[in-house]
């Protein structure tokens, strides 16, 4: 039996103080292009047990601030082996209250505009105010903040509402199956609507498939990351062995698995002609406002309303591109008949 299945904490203080850990680094892909966007620093523990349960029995017993910045110190110090792109580290909400933090992650070993700090959804933030403060002085230094596990057990997003983050990265339960689930498409295609609205950017977590990829793109998510692109490695990570897709490559792949991706075309014609909907609706509410000027709008308001209506308008257009290169004729038709109606 592992040391660590006896639930005795011995074993996470000592991994802990000794930093028995190593590091493994997992890519992120442009999928568009195959290019890499950045990878994200993973802790695996010498003596077997699970990340997840260590980290849990770290929080519990008031040590995941020393471990996160022990393995974030070691990340740091490998910035001589980093392929191109971005550093992903993750935090427990609590390691926000740790004031050397702020010293570890701007010591300039990593330039701050190539790190990109994840605090997962799935752990509660205790004083918003505070994460924000300690959060906002990163940002202000160039460090972007990414919520991680967006959606895991369809949580209620108050990390990605309260701190508003550059990145939103899904979880891998909406991922799965995402090619043959019009449900999770349909969550994934809102997560990428909102997200723009909040001027973020959405990862996928945990794709494993060469359909999730498609199903992916289709959705409107650019980057992700999980096994078909990367399994996680010790630096230097091995070249990633994907070739992206063109539009009409997707909409041909769409059609070859038509039985899985249009078994429900009622549902999938629904929930995009309610997104054209929604897209529509958010147009005309910021011309409306636009229309009706007043002097309490400010400049910023300004532009933000404007930017909202070009971003609709964007995400219109991609989808009835998608819907005239990738839905089959009899949906085309169906499609004609209510726009007629």
């Amino acid at each position: 039996m592992e040391r660590w299945e006896t639930g005795d904490p011995a074993p996470t203080r000592v991994a802990v103080s000794e930093a028995a850990f190593r590091l493994v680094y997992q890519p992120i892909v442009h999928l568009d292009t195959g290019r890499l966007a950045g990878v994200e620093a993973l802790c695996r523990f010498d003596d077997g047990c699970p990340p997840e349960r260590r980290f849990e029995e770290a929080e519990r017993l008031g040590l995941a601030a020393e471990l996160d910045l022990a393995i974030i110190e070691r990340a740091l110090a490998s910035e001589d082996r980093l392929p191109g792109g971005y550093l992903a580290l993750n935090l427990s909400p609590s390691t926000l209250h740790d004031p050397s933090l702020s010293d570890l992650l701007l010591s300039g070993r990593v330039p701050p505009s190539r790190i990109v700090v994840e605090v997962t959804e799935r752990v509660e933030v205790a004083d918003y105010e505070e994460a924000e403060h300690v959060l906002g002085a990163l940002r202000q230094a160039g460090i972007r903040l990414a919520v991680d596990d967006a959606g895991a057990g369809y949580a209620n997003f108050r990390h990605i509402l309260s701190l508003r983050p550059d990145i939103i990265k899904m979880d891998q339960s909406i991922t799965r199956h995402i090619d043959s689930d019009p449900a999770r498409r349909a969550l994934a295609t809102a997560l990428v609507i909102f997200a723009g609205e909040v001027r973020a950017s959405v990862i996928a977590e945990g794709v494993e498939t060469a359909a999730e990829l498609v199903a992916l793109q289709a959705a409107g998510i650019h980057r992700a990351q999980g096994f078909a692109l990367g399994r996680p490695a010790p630096l230097p990570i091995p070249p990633v062995d994907y070739r992206p897709l063109s539009l009409d490559a997707v909409a041909e792949r769409a059609a070859e698995d038509a039985e899985l991706l249009w078994t429900h075309l009622d549902a999938t014609v629904a929930v995009t002609a309610h997104g054209l909907l929604s897209s529509a609706n958010a147009i005309e509410g910021a011309l409306g406002l636009l229309r009706r000027r007043r002097p309490s709008i400010t400049d910023e308001e300004y532009r933000a309303l404007v930017g909202t209506a070009e971003r609709q308008a964007r995400h219109m257009g991609g989808v009835l591109r998608d819907l005239m290169r990738g839905l089959p004729a009899e949906s085309l038709a169906l499609l004609d008949g209510l726009a007629e109606g």
